[in-house]
């Protein structure tokens, strides 16, 4: 396997039921990637987009041109970067990097079968190796969540992409003491 230089660790926040409630959570600020869940025409139940922002995640959701199908009982996820010291991640937004871990999950999910409305980054794989580690956190709070919600569970809490390949672990589990 090649060696994977990038590896972030990203703190899933939510379900939000609506903007408001994205606004009412303090730290949401550092938030620039997000995820949004629901049904769409066809009944299928699950992520339905990817995508990340510069911006609040609020202001980019109320954007005109931001999804093009409808998704029913949409649930909003906003994730943040955790800054990774041995990783040098002196710049958790930046861009470049944000774009590279959307791609992962995007052609991760698409490849997997999921109905995921973005197109745009399903016809290549990631350019180089890389991974990440999604950690599920509580709507309003930084507690852990026991359980990841079922209608995530397309989204490998582990996932790293090296050699035209993907790797994953399923579910990260809370070691007790």
């Amino acid at each position: 396997m090649s060696e994977i230089k990038e590896l972030y660790v990203i703190e899933w926040m939510g379900p939000y039921k609506s903007l408001d409630d994205i606004c009412n959570r303090k730290d949401t600020a550092d938030c620039c990637i997000y995820l949004i869940t629901g049904h769409d025409s066809r009944e299928s139940n699950g992520i339905k987009y990817v995508g990340i922002t510069k911006r609040l995640p609020e202001k980019r959701f109320s954007d005109k041109d931001h999804q093009r199908k409808p998704i029913r009982e949409k649930l909003y996820w906003t994730g943040r970067f955790s800054v990774l010291a041995y990783n040098n991640l002196e710049k958790p937004r930046n861009r470049a990097r944000a774009e590279l871990v959307e791609h992962l999950i995007i052609k991760y999910l698409f490849d997997s079968n999921v109905n995921i409305d973005n197109k745009d980054k399903t016809q290549s794989l990631p350019k180089k190796p890389i991974g990440i580690i999604s950690k599920w956190q509580k709507r309003e709070t930084d507690d852990a969540r026991l359980n990841k919600p079922r209608i995530l569970r397309m989204l490998p809490d582990i996932l790293l992409y090296s050699d035209n390949k993907f790797w994953s672990a399923p579910k990260m589990r809370i070691d007790l003491e």
